[in-house]
């Protein structure tokens, strides 16, 4: 089985469980205080925009068990209909492409997805779910309409587009 395959939203769905039994069991005072979030402040169930925003995460951290998730400081509350997620890690275009799969599944969701920093050597990214339809608030392009947007945006002669090199088109050649 396959990252893209597997139910990464079960699989929070059972932590957030077995997390909160494991904090029934501590002592009062070393419970956070703090109720908006951490595992205290997650649903036992998860709505299905928080099941794709994990099923999200799994993809793109290899794996929700591999995901650099800071999962007591997920904060499920005060962010409207959104969630903000730690994130402990780098993310990139390509080789380690994590960046782009992010930005590309949320497209496909229609889930609008912020970056932000967070605290040192820490990311918080934020999600809010969006539509197809609406106002600028409400909706969300899918992956296809938002890379015609973009082409659209910056036309098939702006400078900025690659264009192969005489040299890189010999060195393929030969």
């Amino acid at each position: 089985m396959g990252y893209v395959t597997m139910d990464h939203a079960k699989w929070a769905e059972d932590d957030i469980r077995a997390a909160k039994k494991r904090e029934q069991k501590d002592h009062p005072l070393k419970r956070r205080r703090d109720v908006t979030k951490g595992y205290r402040a997650a649903p036992d169930t998860l709505s299905p925009f928080q099941r794709n925003v994990f099923n999200i995460l799994g993809m793109v951290g290899n794996g929700i068990y591999n995901a650099p998730i800071a999962w007591d400081a997920i904060r499920w509350k005060g962010w409207g209909h959104g969630i903000a997620i730690p994130w402990k890690n780098d993310l990139a275009t390509w080789d380690f492409n994590g960046l782009t799969n992010l930005v590309f599944l949320s497209h496909e969701a229609r889930i609008r997805v912020e970056i932000r920093p967070n605290g040192f050597h820490g990311l918080l990214l934020c999600f809010w779910p969006r539509v197809a339809k609406g106002s600028m608030c409400e909706r969300h392009p899918n992956l296809a309409e938002a890379v015609a947007a973009f082409r659209d945006y910056l036309g098939e002669n702006h400078s900025i587009v690659y264009r192969e090199t005489r040299d890189e088109a010999a060195k393929e050649a030969a």
